[in-house]
């Protein structure tokens, strides 16, 4: 019975570090846009924030290497609010008034789920912190053409 408490526990650890980890690397990405967006915006240089929506990619692609297609895939979605709330007009509301933006939003949120199973098959699903440590040394196993493998001499 102890081992049951002590195995869900375990998983709820192991489920919530992930989400408060994609949480903030997308709070930390709004930061970065706000403060880039301010400063090119005071400089009129650029007045276009739609674009900067392109850059919650970027969580949902380091949080997929980290920790898996599926924490990826709602580092995604939340990316998708985020964006939501902070790049499209009206700033600070989950409703968009243009529905130009609405399509963007949607086609923002088929790449991020794209780049995150993507990224999921390039690192064969296995997220980085449950990735197993080979150390090769010299007596290790080699192949030959044939496919029999044999032990080098030294």
């Amino acid at each position: 019975m102890w081992a049951r408490k002590a195995a869900a526990l375990a998983s709820r650890h192991d489920l919530i570090a992930p989400i408060l980890l994609s949480i903030a690397a997308v709070l930390l990405t709004s930061l970065l846009i706000r403060q880039a967006h301010a400063h090119l915006t005071a400089l009129h240089i650029w007045h276009d924030p739609e674009d900067w929506a392109l850059a919650y990619i970027l969580p949902t692609i380091f949080i997929t290497v980290l920790f898996g297609s599926n924490i990826g895939v709602w580092t995604a979605l939340i990316s998708g609010l985020a964006a939501a709330y902070f790049v499209y007009p009206p700033d600070f509301s989950l409703a968009i008034d243009d529905p130009q933006n609405v399509v963007e939003l949607g086609l923002f949120l088929a790449l991020s789920v794209t780049a995150s199973k993507s990224t999921a098959v390039l690192t064969d699903e296995k997220s980085l912190y449950r990735r197993p440590t080979r150390k090769l040394d010299g007596a290790a196993l080699v192949t030959d053409r044939r496919g029999a493998d044999f032990a080098p001499h030294l």
